[in-house]
């Protein structure tokens, strides 16, 4: 039964915190072929969602009182009746109330009347235009006015919409290889296009290295960089090393790159990419990054720092259902330690980049500002946010340069 699947995942990602994308990753292969593009609707739909369809089903209810199980249940449901129009209501139902009856079989009768009056009734009500738009794109309220706050009500608004949306798979084409013509891309900004094949891992092309897996912000921040053939690269938050690549591809399979992470594990992912695309250039290493001291100058140094990733919600959706107002206090000095690291290995006329995939002003221009005060041998090129939308995630790049302008 998919359906009781999907609820096992969004059980594991919600309540015993695993990572959607990698649950998925691990686990779809348990569903019949034929359902696994409907369990993942279901499932990503579900967690961007999650406040919205919570709200929606617990004005009818006390959800307190409510079996953890079961409150998921309930609202992946919601989730159903509100956004697949395909499916008829009374199939959503009465499978929720199966499912009921093999988990909890005395909740049975409460699902099915939770769920009629949802069905009969789908609308909320509002105290303020906060909550509105915090329960409307299943936000917490201190993010929304943080936006407002810091981007204004428009920009807010869009994020927030941005955050809900569904959003397609985008690849980057590999410039060292002959462009081929291909029914399963659509170009969004060459080399990046729209993937409309079905499981990417398994295509011809991504086997012999020519498409990755890229977001749109993501590929922007390495043309920011703009590695030149034969230069020295340090990247030193890498992993899982999709700009890597991307360097690596712009600068023709020259010059050489340093890609460090903290976990080895992470360090696999960026030589296992390194193997499947080819590049002997690429020298991987398993280190903090604010411990740098033993590594040399480069012409180039991108430091793409950790972060609480508010630009990434519709892609990585299970930050909804986790984020902590508290989590960007404890990035911020690890943040600014990596970048003030990263800046003692660039060159004279160098360049550094800072990056973060997320959308709060005191992890991106507030810790420019800062470093730029305490570090006059560096000058501000250029600094810009990218907007999440339906094509690309949101991400902050400031490109830094090591000498005078």
């Amino acid at each position: 039964m998919v359906r009781k699947w999907i609820l096992d995942a969004l059980y594991a990602v919600i309540v015993d915190q695993a990572y959607s994308s990698l649950y998925l990753k691990q686990h779809l292969h348990e569903v019949d072929k034929k359902d696994q593009a409907l369990a993942t609707t279901i499932f990503y739909g579900t967690l961007r969602n999650y406040l919205y369809c919570l709200k929606m089903w617990q004005q009818f209810a006390n959800g307190n009182k409510v079996n953890r199980k079961i409150k998921i249940l309930l609202t992946m449901s919601v989730y159903q009746l509100l956004f697949l129009k395909k499916v008829p209501s009374y199939a959503i139902i009465s499978e929720a109330v199966q499912i009921t009856k093999k988990i909890r079989p005395q909740a049975a009768g409460f699902v099915n009347a939770i769920l009629r009056k949802v069905d009969k009734n789908p609308v909320l009500s509002f105290k303020n235009e906060i909550e509105e738009i915090s329960i409307t794109f299943s936000l917490p309220e201190w993010l929304v006015k943080m936006w407002i706050s810091q981007y204004g009500q428009e920009k807010a608004l869009n994020f927030a919409k941005a955050s809900a949306e569904v959003q397609f798979l985008s690849v980057r084409r590999n410039v060292m290889k002959e462009k081929v013509p291909c029914d399963r891309l659509i170009e969004i900004h060459d080399p990046i296009y729209q993937y409309t094949g079905k499981a990417l891992e398994y295509d011809l092309l991504y086997q012999n290295g020519s498409l990755s897996p890229q977001d749109l912000g993501a590929y922007q921040i390495v043309e920011m960089l703009d590695p030149q053939e034969g230069e020295s690269i340090l990247d030193v938050c890498a992993a899982p090393g999709t700009k890597t690549m991307a360097m690596a591809e712009k600068m023709n399979g020259t010059g050489q790159i340093m890609a460090l992470d903290l976990h080895a594990h992470r360090v696999q992912l960026i030589e296992n990419d390194k193997k499947r695309l080819g590049f002997g250039q690429i020298m991987t290493l398993e280190k903090d990054a604010r411990n740098l001291d033993d590594l040399p100058l480069y012409d180039r140094v991108l430091c793409d720092v950790p972060c609480s990733g508010y630009g990434t919600l519709a892609r990585k959706p299970d930050i909804k259902i986790h984020m902590d107002s508290g989590t960007m206090d404890t990035l911020i000095p690890l943040q600014y330690d990596i970048l003030c690291q990263a800046a003692n290995h660039v060159k004279e006329e160098g360049i550094l980049v800072y990056s973060t995939c997320t959308l709060n002003k005191k992890e991106n221009e507030k810790q420019v500002e800062r470093f730029l005060k305490e570090h006059e041998n560096f000058s501000l090129l250029e600094q810009k946010t990218i907007e999440p939308s339906g094509i690309s995630n949101g991400f902050f790049a400031a490109k830094l340069k090591h000498g005078t302008i």
